[in-house]
């Protein structure tokens, strides 16, 4: 059973930390690229991927041991409403693991919620209305093509709600049992999810899955993720990769605030002290933040 982040990667990492990207439209938007369409970065997957590849290259070349692919906003209603095939939906899921591929790293394909999809901001408010086999039926498609392009584990990421959650811990036991992942959720306090539901109900759910190797938090303040950690018991690792502590305005599709990405050395021994043992950025955070926060990690 692999339930330790050692028994993933099979790294000897010595009780270091393993390192994550950042914000992987952060980096597109470095090299140039306007990210402003309902599928965001998971546009350029078929219209530019050498963008996607270049994107995913910074982060590598940052340190980062584990990258997450583009699929994060790829869903095969929200592809056919803009007038993609079908064809172009399995290619683009394909290529969002085959372009995240590099000598030393591990690949973690991105599983967006629901709320990506209806690109209205819901990943961060939960409460779709949608009943558990609803969410499923919606998921099931999309988990079946990732799962067949053979990453790594499965990055369940964003998700605001515990029946969200469960419905996709039931997918994949029935598609695939052994399949490893994490799921990580949006919060809005220091004990809550983005519904209003308890985080350390989130963990306990999540630790209940036999082939989960982490759970945790992402695109959630910084500020937030010590006192969530220390709320809740897990018998896995925690997996953390907040955002810049900005805000999402989902009708302009900007983020709004200043932005607060650097890293500090007392954040990171905080968070590794509660556990976490897989720490990245989200939203926000670059690859020279990834860069920055390998020189902590080593030091």
């Amino acid at each position: 059973m692999l339930r330790t982040i050692d028994d993933l990667y099979t790294l000897n990492m010595f009780n270091q930390i393993t390192l994550l990207d950042g914000g992987f439209s952060t980096a597109l938007e470095e090299l140039g690229n306007t990210l402003n369409t309902s599928l965001w970065s998971g546009e350029l997957l078929k219209s530019h991927p050498d963008q996607v590849r270049a994107a995913h290259k910074l982060f590598a070349d940052a340190g980062a041991q584990v990258l997450i692919t583009s699929s994060y906003q790829i869903t095969y209603p929200g592809c056919e409403a803009l007038g993609w095939s079908k064809d172009d939906v399995d290619k683009a899921l394909i290529d969002s693991t085959e372009l995240a591929r590099f000598p030393g790293v591990k690949v973690a394909a991105s599983v967006g919620p629901y709320g990506a999809y209806l690109a209205d901001g819901s990943e961060y408010r939960g409460n779709y209305g949608l009943s558990e086999e609803e969410l499923k039926d919606f998921h099931r498609e999309r988990l079946l093509a990732l799962i067949a392009t053979n990453p790594d584990l499965l990055a369940v990421e964003t998700i605001p709600e515990l029946t969200e959650a469960t419905a996709i811990i039931e997918l994949i036991r029935e598609i695939k049992p052994e399949m490893p992942f994490w799921i990580s959720f949006s919060c809005k306090s220091e004990t809550e999810l983005s519904s209003g539901e308890k985080f350390a109900d989130a963990v306990a759910l999540v630790n209940s899955a036999p082939s989960s190797v982490a759970v945790g938090i992402n695109c959630t303040k910084p500020s937030f993720i010590a006192p969530l950690l220390r709320g809740a018991q897990s018998s896995i690792p925690f997996v953390v990769y907040p955002n810049s502590g900005r805000e999402w305005d989902a009708v302009a599709k900007v983020w709004l605030g200043p932005i607060n990405s650097s890293f500090e050395i007392s954040e990171i021994q905080a968070w590794k002290s509660l556990g976490a043992a897989v720490i990245g950025g989200c939203c926000g955070v670059s690859p020279s933040d990834i860069k920055q926060l390998r020189t902590l990690i080593n030091g």
